[in-house]
């Protein structure tokens, strides 16, 4: 199904034709000539391919410490084997230039730490693990 559109690209209108394509039809785009002002040009819709599905992250055990929310990980405040209090700050993170502290949610010993300064992590990540 064609529909028929005006667009104003640096204040200049075009009148543009969009072709829809269904799942049988070609993909490749049809353009025809150069679009002028006030003339439609014929421009076949190309579907964009979907985003590869990103890692689903580890399910949290009892004693993992989990990110809030995504973000890259700004500093890591423990090491593996350190002794550690409910509440105390174990590590940061940083989205949108925002500094989010990760506290434990409980006493323990830190028992291994997942991430690495500078990775990428999802909400519900699993950072650190106490026992």
């Amino acid at each position: 199904m064609q529909r028929l559109f005006k667009i104003s690209v640096n204040g200049k209108e075009y009148d543009v034709a969009v072709q829809e394509l269904t799942s049988g039809a070609a993909i490749m785009p049809n353009y025809i000539g150069t679009p002028t002002p006030a003339s439609a040009a014929s421009v076949a819709a190309v579907p964009q391919a979907a985003p590869a599905p990103a890692a689903a992250p580890v399910a949290a055990g009892s004693g993992d410490q989990c990110a809030q929310m995504g973000g890259v990980v700004a500093s890591i405040l423990v090491k593996e084997g350190q002794e550690v209090s409910q509440g105390e700050r174990i590590a940061e993170l940083e989205a949108m230039k925002m500094k989010v502290p990760i506290t434990a949610s409980m006493a323990g010993k830190v028992s291994r730490v997942l991430v690495a300064v500078g990775d990428a992590v999802v909400a519900g990540q699993p950072l650190i693990t106490l026992s």
